[in-house]
């Protein structure tokens, strides 16, 4: 049984919620007016990018690989967030809500289309295009890193003064 139901539905609900906005800002983006009207600026643009791989293009055309590590991850986190999320722990909550939405977006294009959709593009800078789900991810795994390491120094702290 999970130790919260709530914390776990909430995850669920929140994951959907959050994933669907992603289609609808990549949507909203990959519109042709938008692409024309972000043509000239210098921050950034919306481009339509079709890649068969992962960041930065890596493992490209290993698409079913790419998206059995993706299944593999959202069941990880699940069975977690079933077993172990809190619904006072809202940091880590929103943080494995931001991954499993950025993996399943991705994953869902992957396995419909062969393909994930990249539009982003950053202009000042010469950089990969990514889209959403990608930011996503990176956000999330760095905050992932960030918890995992201050609960190892408050776990080493709390043993210390003992």
């Amino acid at each position: 049984m999970p130790h919260d139901k709530r914390a776990f539905i909430f995850f669920i609900i929140t994951s959907l919620v959050l994933w669907q906005f992603g289609i609808s800002v990549r949507d909203l983006c990959i519109k042709q007016n938008m692409q024309l009207m972000s043509e000239n600026n210098p921050i950034l643009s919306f481009v339509y990018l079709k890649n068969t791989g992962g960041a930065f293009s890596l493992l490209h055309n290993y698409t079913n690989f790419l998206a059995a590590f993706g299944i593999v991850s959202i069941i990880c986190i699940l069975i977690y967030s079933y077993k172990k999320l809190e619904f006072n722990q809202k940091f880590k909550m929103l943080t494995l809500i931001s991954l499993t939405s950025g993996i399943f977006g991705n994953l869902v294009e992957r396995l419909q289309n062969g393909y994930v959709v990249d539009f982003i593009k950053l202009n000042f800078i010469n950089f990969a295009v990514f889209n959403f789900f990608d930011i996503l991810i990176t956000i999330s795994i760095i905050l992932l890193f960030g918890l995992i390491f201050f609960e190892e120094i408050k776990k080493h702290t709390k043993k210390g003064a003992e």
